[in-house]
C-alpha cells in the first residue's frame, strides 16, 4: 500500500470532517453522515444513513468478508462538544493545518478516530484484500449527550446494523509517550469505563424568611448532608484488571515512585502511601466510587428561605458494583431523614471486556509497532463511551487509539485549541490498517 498517499489523504479528509459544526446540543450529526456516505460511495462502499430524530443521523456500512469469523463494528461518534471561541487561537471548525497540526473540536475525541477507521477500510477495498471478518464502520449521533439518538437508538431501533459483529473497536486507548519521567512508553486499551448513578439529595423543611433563618432549614440540611458525604469514603476496590493496569505502569516509572503498585490493595493500608496516590485525582478514580457535587438548587429569591433544596450529583461506578447498595450507603452516611436519596435517571450498571480475546492481542501488537518498547495494559476508563451500549448488545468492545500523546496534548480533550499531529495521523492509518488486516484478512 503507497502510506504516503494514504496519509496524505487522511489529513485532507480529517480537515474536512472538522469543518462541519456537530456540536451537540444540537448534533447536526447527519450532516457529518452525509460527508461520510460521500467518501464511502466514491469507492462503491453501499452506506445506509438513519435519522434518530429529525438532524441527528446515524450511519453505517460494511465491507464484507467470507463470514468465517465474526464481523467487528469500527465506530465513533460525531458528535463534538461545545467550543468557546474567545478562548481558542484558531476557528474550532476551520480544519486549519499549521506546524504539523490539524486542529479543531474534534479532532481527538473523536472524528480522527472515525477518518482513521475509514481511511483503513477504503484502503483494504481498495486493495481488494479478501476478508475472513465482516468489517463494519458505524458512524452515531449523541454520545456526548447520553447516546439516546445514537448507540443506544442503533441497540434498539437498528440492530440488524450489527449482524453477525463478535467486536467492536472505538476510542480513548492511547500512548503516553515522550515526557518525563516514563522511562519507556505507556500504552492502554480500555476494556470497560466507569459509568454514572445519578444521584439527587433533597432536603425538605418549613419555608420561610431569610431575615430570620434557624438550623434546619432545607438548605441548611442540604448543606449539613453534603458535608457528611464528601468526608465519608468509601473503601477502595481494586480491580484485578486495575491491579495489572498499575503494576505496568510501575514498569516505565521512574525507579521507585511506582514501589507499592505491584500489590495496591495493602499499599493502600498504608496511611503515607494512600495519601500519595490518592493526590492524584485520576488515580483515585479507578479504585473507587466517586462523587462530584454538579448542580445545586435553592430559592428563587434572596430573602426566602425555600421548603427545598436539591443537589444533584455525578456518582461513577466500577464493574460489579451494586447501584442501590450504593444509595444505601449514601443514606447511612448522610443520616438526616429529612433529606430524600434518589435517582435522575435509570443507572447504566458498568460492564467489562476481557483482555484475552484474539481482538485485544492483536491491538497489543499494533501499539508495539506502533511505539516500540511500549508497556501495554488494560484500562478502565473513568469517563464513559458508547462501547457500554455494545458489551450490552453481547460484543467484546474495546478502545483503542494509535496516537502517541503527551499530557499536554490529550488534556485539549473537551478544552481549547484541541488538535492532533499529521505524525498522528498518517502513522496512525498504517498502524490501524495493519491491526485489521492483522484481524480480518483471509
Amino acid at each position: 500500500m503507497d502510506w504516503t498517499r494514504i496519509g496524505n489523504e487522511v489529513v485532507e479528509l480529517m480537515r474536512a470532517y472538522l469543518r462541519i459544526n456537530t456540536t451537540n446540543p444540537p448534533g447536526n450529526e447527519l450532516e457529518g453522515a452525509r460527508f461520510l456516505s460521500q467518501v464511502l460511495d466514491g469507492d462503491g462502499i453501499a452506506s445506509e444513513t438513519a435519522e434518530s430524530a429529525p438532524g441527528r443521523g446515524n450511519l453505517v456500512a460494511r465491507l464484507k468478508g467470507d463470514g468465517s469469523l465474526g464481523g467487528i463494528v469500527l465506530h465513533h461518534h460525531i458528535d463534538v462538544v461545545y467550543a468557546d471561541e474567545r478562548y481558542w487561537t484558531v476557528d474550532p471548525f476551520g480544519g486549519l493545518l499549521r506546524d504539523g497540526y490539524v486542529y479543531g473540536r474534534g479532532a481527538l475525541d473523536m472524528k480522527s478516530t472515525g477518518i482513521l477507521q475509514l481511511a483503513a477500510v477504503l484502503a483494504i477495498k481498495r486493495a481488494k484484500v479478501p476478508l475472513k471478518r465482516d468489517l463494519i464502520v458505524l458512524a452515531t449521533a449523541d454520545e456526548e449527550a447520553g447516546s439516546r439518538f445514537g448507540a443506544q437508538w442503533v441497540a434498539d431501533e437498528r440492530r440488524g446494523w450489527l449482524d453477525g459483529a463478535e467486536y467492536a473497536l472505538s476510542e480513548l486507548g492511547l500512548i503516553a509517550a515522550g515526557a518525563a519521567p516514563h522511562r519507556s512508553p505507556f500504552g492502554s486499551i480500555v476494556i470497560s469505563e466507569k459509568t454514572g448513578l445519578p444521584l439527587r439529595l433533597t432536603a425538605r423543611s418549613d419555608p420561610g424568611h431569610g431575615s430570620m433563618p434557624w438550623p434546619d432549614t432545607a438548605p441548611h440540611r442540604l448543606v449539613r448532608a453534603l458535608g457528611r458525604l464528601l468526608a465519608a469514603e468509601r473503601p477502595p476496590r481494586i480491580l484485578p484488571e486495575i491491579q495489572e493496569y498499575f503494576a505496568r505502569m510501575a514498569s516505565v516509572l521512574p525507579a521507585g515512585e511506582g514501589a507499592g503498585y505491584e500489590r495496591l490493595e495493602a499499599s493502600l493500608r498504608d496511611p503515607a502511601f494512600r495519601a500519595r496516590f490518592f493526590a492524584d485525582r485520576h488515580r483515585a478514580a479507578l479504585v473507587r466510587t466517586t462523587f462530584a457535587v454538579t448542580m445545586l438548587k435553592g430559592s428563587e429569591k434572596r430573602n426566602v428561605i425555600p421548603p427545598e433544596a436539591i443537589a444533584d450529583l455525578d456518582c461513577r461506578m466500577l464493574a460489579g458494583e451494586d447501584p442501590e447498595e450504593i444509595m444505601a450507603w449514601v443514606r447511612q452516611v448522610i443520616a438526616d431523614p429529612h433529606v430524600e436519596v434518589s435517582l435522575t435517571s435509570t443507572p447504566k450498571v458498568p460492564n467489562l471486556s476481557p483482555p484475552d480475546t484474539e481482538l485485544y492481542k492483536s491491538l497489543a501488537d499494533a501499539l508495539r509497532r506502533r511505539a516500540p518498547g511500549v508497556v501495554v495494559a488494560p484500562e478502565i476508563m473513568v469517563g464513559f463511551t458508547d462501547n457500554w451500549v455494545f458489551r450490552r448488545c453481547g460484543l467484546h468492545a474495546y478502545g483503542f487509539g494509535p496516537f502517541v500523546l503527551d499530557e499536554g496534548e490529550w488534556r485539549r480533550i473537551h478544552g481549547n485549541d484541541e488538535r492532533i499531529s499529521v505524525e498522528n495521523l498518517t502513522a496512525g492509518v498504517r498502524c490501524y490498517t495493519e491491526m485489521l488486516l492483522d484481524m480480518a484478512a483471509a
